[in-house]
């Protein structure tokens, strides 16, 4: 089945992001990666009037040691970013494993 028709925006900024966001409201669901919402879209058990991708904001991927020590990892790093990072590979070698199963 085809989704509904909806709006498309690939924002480049968390701030832009947040704007559409704002702008939409219930009507817009944002878009990190689609593997369970364009399904869910195609069966037309969602409907939203537009999709706001997160993918193309390189502010939100990102891997680094936190002032406090601990590992952050941005909302859109990938398996592959996670796998691959020395950093998750020196500080908890089984994530970086276990992102390449």
């Amino acid at each position: 089945m085809i989704p509904q028709a909806f709006d498309y925006y690939a924002p480049t900024s968390v701030a832009d992001a947040l704007r559409l966001l704002r702008q939409h409201g219930e009507d817009a669901k944002l878009l990190a990666g689609g593997h369970s919402l364009l399904p869910i879209m195609k069966l037309r058990l969602s409907t939203p009037q537009c999709l706001i991708d997160l993918g193309r904001i390189a502010d939100l991927r990102f891997i680094s040691e936190a002032d406090d020590g601990s590992l952050a990892i941005g909302a859109m790093s990938t398996y592959h970013d996670i796998k691959n990072s020395a950093l998750v590979q020196a500080r908890v070698p089984a994530l970086a494993e276990a992102a390449g199963e």
